[in-house]
Formats: structure tokens, C-alpha cells, sequence
């Protein structure tokens, strides 16, 4: 090899490293903007989501108060009381959302709007319902230029809020576009680098080296295909891992663990996702999913599918509406099938409440150790906006669980039912050392074998009545019942944006 062929190799193999460095440090910074940009993105939907709600408790509350001093029936009053309990409520929350999206404007009219709900029951409601058959007039007038009032903050209020999501989308698409943009940056960096390593040992060698160095040529080729696909598949996990690994809430009263593991092939980089969010009057809000697919769109698509069913529990504590009213999103964004599970788990009365769409059945064990596969239901999400979903409540006692998961779980092997049947095992072994039963269940399963698919596994446990002081329930066996109600559909889930939720009812 000739001194300028040695310089050649050097100078490729030290720019080789120079960009691998690079490419970590870069890597971190994307994972660092798409994480901020979806972040913001799901806090504005979630706080517009939160103003309609607001908006319709302060419709409750007027109506209800002007149909009682027009007709003198009570019945006029649940709406009137149900809005008043609701609306403070609301309106911290809101408060809260905009507080950290850093929006003073909105901050201000939250308050302003908070202010004028309060004068209004004060100085309107109250005399009102004293007023007991003398003239209202006055109070009426009143009471309509505070509602204008009201009404004249949630505009603004709105109006900014729609101006912070299209700069948040903007932010998503333009981390998106940075994200292709490092792509290609990768895929030209590793080219060059390839071509000065063939242009070095193509003048290393002779002519009787040549049908060598073609075969070499093959394999550079070969090496540099392979690098770009790595790259796609490391930006994938980037997002994933931005958008998926979120904490889960620290809850004495539940025993709450997750696990999830990309796929150990490089080309199958999924859309998996599990949440878990803690609610008002001891439940808790869990959902767990899988995107048809793989790679950066199944990611963002994962994003989407979990922003909508958020958004739907922000209106309705309802897992069918939740599941109706995110197939409604996906549908409009023609965004791909989604699988996914949504519900609600009470550690006061020991209840899962749950509706699924197209997911692979959740698995209940008892204290006792039973196991049953609860059963399967609805279409998945993003195909029909015929599809209905369905409540099932499952009654629990203290020390049963529930393990969600997706189906990279079971299907590690050509035989689904032994992959089940596996599954199963695993979770009843792990559920008895409660430390992180989750984790404990991915190890069982993939000690000796390998990973097709993306996993996600979240389990929910009620701790035994003698771990949870001042819970007092007789020990029962678990019963699931799916509520015959009238399933949820896109058509139906319109009307119960204007209806006030009531807890765990299904639409009818």
C-alpha cells in the first residue's frame, strides 16, 4: 500500500469516527426537540378539550337557572347545580394548562372568566333563587351582560389557544422535517465515508486484485444500506422513547408497573404505547395501544392516537365515548389502524371499567391466582366510523390485577396459542413478587427467545387488604360483565359533547 493509499484510509476511518460522535450528539438533540414540540402540541389539545367542557358547564348552570325562574320547577336545577360544581373545577385545571404552556394572555382570562362565574352565581343566581315568584327582570339583565361577559373571555381565551396549536403543529412538522433532514445528512455522511474507503483500497491494490475489490464493492454497499437503516430505526426509537416512557403516577392505593422493549429486529421499530393518569374520586384514567406498521410514521401516528383518547376523557368518563370519539380523530387525520384498549380503574370499589377496540384481550388474576382472558371487542380504530365499542366493568377484590399488553407479547412464535398460553404463565408467576411484575414478565418470556415486535406491558394491581390500611372489603371473586347498553358510535359521541359526564355511564 502506497504512503498516499495509508493517508487516504486514515483520513476515512478518522472522519468515520468524527461521525459517529456527531451522530450521537445530534441524535440526542432531535429526541430532545420532538419531545418538546408533541409535548406542547398534546397540552393545547388537551386545553381546548378542557374550554368546550367549561364553555358547556357554564351553559348548564344559565339554562338551568333561567328554565326555574320561568316555569318554578326544581327539576331545572340539576343542571343549574350539577354546572356550578363542575365549573370551578374546570377552570383551575384550565388554569393550571395554561400556567405551564406559559401563556399569560390566557392565563388572565382564565382568571377574568373565573372572576365573572363567581360574581354571577353571587350577585345573580343567589337573588334569584330567593326571589321566590317576585320580578326578575333586573337580575335577568344582569345576569345577561355577565354571560356576554363570560362568553367574550372563552372567545379570547380560545382564539389564543388556536393560535398556540398552529405554532405547535408548526413546531411538530418542522421536527418532523428535521428529522428526514438528519436522515438524509446520515445517509450522504455514510456514502462519503464508504466512497473514500473504496477510493483508498482501489489504489492499494494491483490489477490482479480487481474481481477482489468488486466482490469488496459489494459488501461496502451492503454495509452502507444497512447504516442507513439503522439510522431510520435509531430516529424511530428516538421518538418512541420521547413520546412513550412516560412516569407512572407514585399511588399508595394501586400497584402500578410498565414495561416497554423495542423490537430486537431492526426493521420492525412499532408505534406501542401504554398511559396512565391519575383522576378525581379515586380512579385512575389507563389506556394501552398498538399502530398498524412500523418506523417514524407508526410513531407519530402512536402520538396521535394517544393525544385523542386523552383529549375524549377530558370530556367523557365513558371508555366506549373515549374509544368512538378517537376512531372520529384518526378517521379525519386518515391516520393508519390503530389497536387499543381505554378504562378506568377505581381503587375505592375495586372496579376495572374498560372498552377495547381490536386489542388483544386484557388478562385479570385474582388474589387467589385464577386467571381469565377477558373477552375481546369492537373494530380497531381508523378503519369504520361505523365501528362500536362497548363497556365491560369487571369486579374485582383486593390483591387481583389486571395486565394489559400488546401483542408483541404472545406473538414470539408461530403458534398463538402457545404464545398465550406462555403469556399467561409469566404474568401469574410475576404478580406474586409485586415489585415490578411488568418487568418480570418481559424476562420470563424472552430469557431464551427472540423479540419479533415492539412489547408494551402495563399492569394495575389493587394491594391486599392487609397492605392497604383503611380499606375494609370482604375478599370476592372477580365477575365482568359487559354493559347491553347502546354501543358508542361517531354519530352518538357528538350529542354527549353537550351532555355532562356522570361517572361510569355508556351512551344511550
Amino acid at each position: 500500500m502506497t504512503r498516499d493509499a495509508r493517508w487516504t484510509l486514515t483520513a476515512a476511518v478518522t472522519a468515520l469516527i468524527c461521525f459517529i460522535v456527531v451522530f450521537a450528539v445530534a441524535g440526542s438533540f432531535v429526541r430532545s426537540i420532538v419531545s418538546d414540540a408533541f409535548g406542547e402540541s398534546e397540552n393545547v389539545r388537551i386545553a381546548r378539550a378542557l374550554l368546550a367542557a367549561v364553555v358547556t358547564q357554564q351553559l348548564d348552570e344559565e339554562s338551568g337557572l333561567r328554565g326555574y325562574a320561568v316555569t318554578g320547577e326544581r327539576l331545572f336545577l340539576e343542571p343549574y347545580r350539577t354546572g356550578r360544581e363542575k365549573l370551578p373545577q374546570s377552570l383551575a385545571r384550565l388554569q393550571m394548562l395554561t400556567d405551564r404552556l406559559a401563556l399569560p394572555e390566557a392565563s388572565a382570562d382564565v382568571r377574568d372568566a373565573a372572576a365573572t362565574a363567581r360574581l354571577w352565581r353571587r350577585t345573580v343566581a343567589d337573588p334569584m333563587l330567593q326571589a321566590r315568584g317576585k320580578s326578575t327582570a333586573v337580575l335577568e339583565s344582569r345576569g345577561k351582560a355577565l354571560v356576554d361577559r363570560f362568553r367574550r373571555q372563552t372567545d379570547r381565551l380560545d382564539a389564543t389557544l388556536a393560535r398556540r396549536r398552529v405554532a405547535a403543529n408548526v413546531g411538530v412538522q418542522d421536527a418532523i422535517r428535521r428529522v428526514g433532514l438528519f436522515v438524509l445528512v446520515a445517509i450522504g455522511i455514510t456514502a462519503t465515508l464508504a466512497a473514500l474507503l473504496i477510493g483508498a483500497q482501489l489504489r492499494a491494490s494491483t490489477r490482479d486484485e480487481r474481481e477482489r475489490l468488486r466482490a469488496e464493492q459489494d459488501r461496502v454497499r451492503a454495509t452502507e444500506l444497512r447504516a442507513a437503516y439503522l439510522t431510520e430505526k435509531r430516529i424511530a426509537e428516538s421518538l418512541q422513547s420521547a413520546l412513550v416512557q412516560r412516569p407512572l403516577p407514585a399511588m399508595p392505593a394501586l400497584l402500578l408497573s410498565a414495561r416497554y422493549a423495542p423490537a430486537q429486529e431492526e426493521a420492525r421499530v412499532g408505534g406501542d404505547w401504554y398511559d396512565v393518569l391519575e383522576l378525581p374520586e379515586e380512579r385512575v384514567l389507563f389506556a394501552i395501544g398498538d399502530v398498524a406498521g412500523h418506523g417514524i410514521d407508526a410513531a407519530v401516528t402512536m402520538n396521535r392516537a394517544r393525544q385523542a383518547l386523552v383529549s375524549s376523557a377530558m370530556l367523557d368518563l365513558d371508555p366506549a365515548f373515549i374509544l368512538a370519539h378517537a376512531n372520529a380523530d384518526l378517521l379525519r387525520e386518515e391516520a393508519t389502524m390503530v389497536t387499543a384498549i381505554a378504562g378506568f380503574a377505581d381503587y375505592r370499589r375495586y372496579e376495572f371499567v374498560l372498552a377495547i377496540a381490536g386489542h388483544p384481550p386484557p388478562l385479570l388474576i385474582e388474589s387467589g391466582g385464577a386467571t381469565h382472558l377477558l373477552a375481546c371487542g369492537g373494530l380497531p380504530l381508523g378503519i369504520s366510523p361505523a365501528s362500536t365499542y362497548r363497556v365491560q366493568r369487571v369486579q374485582a377484590s383486593p390483591g387481583s390485577t389486571i395486565v394489559l399488553y400488546t401483542d408483541g407479547a404472545i406473538e414470539h412464535s408461530r403458534d398463538a396459542l402457545e404464545g398465550e398460553r406462555i403469556f399467561v404463565d409469566a404474568a401469574a408467576a410475576a404478580v406474586k413478587s409485586p415489585a415490578a411484575p411488568a418487568s418480570a414478565i418481559y424476562e420470563t418470556i424472552f430469557e431464551n427467545r427472540h423479540a419479533n415486535d415492539d412489547v408494551a406491558i402495563l399492569t394495575i394491581g389493587f394491594p391486599s387488604s392487609g397492605r392497604q390500611a383503611g380499606k375494609r372489603f370482604s375478599r370476592r371473586s372477580a365477575s365482568t360483565k359487559t354493559l347491553d347498553l347502546a354501543p358508542v358510535t361517531i354519530e352518538s359521541f357528538s350529542e354527549r359533547r353537550r351532555a355532562p359526564s356522570d361517572g361510569w355511564r355508556t351512551a344511550s
